[in-house]
């Protein structure tokens, strides 16, 4: 029970930090330097820009790479390597998942949620 707890306080810590660093980073760093109010040394200055270096990024290759270098690993160890690795991506990459569906408008609201008039 305690370690149970112990472990959804430190994932809730986990997915708070997460959130903060990227929101820092989007509010106050990214946005500014492509409004020009500061420079906080991107390669880049527009979002034209932005988005052609997001584009070079190119996460697939630097996949397949890896697990083409993991079969080459002593079997027991590449397996395992492989294994901590999709974990940690998966773990990482629902973080971003999570803030993603929380920013995004719901493509329905039901209107026996939508307050119709003040109650005084």
């Amino acid at each position: 029970m305690i370690g149970n707890t112990n472990r959804s306080f430190l994932a809730r810590m986990r997915r708070k930090l997460f959130n903060w660093r990227l929101n820092r980073e989007i509010f106050e760093k990214l946005f500014p330097h492509l409004l020009r109010e500061a420079n906080h040394g991107y390669a880049f200055n527009s979002d034209e820009q932005m988005n052609a270096q997001t584009e070079a990024l190119d996460v697939q290759a630097l996949l397949d790479r890896i697990e083409r270098q993991t079969k080459k690993l002593p079997k027991s160890y590449g397996e395992s390597f492989r294994h901590i690795m999709h974990r940690d991506l998966c773990e990482r990459l629902s973080l971003y998942a999570d803030v993603a569906e929380r920013r995004t408008k719901p493509g329905h609201i039901d209107p026996r949620f939508v307050a119709t008039r003040a109650q005084t």
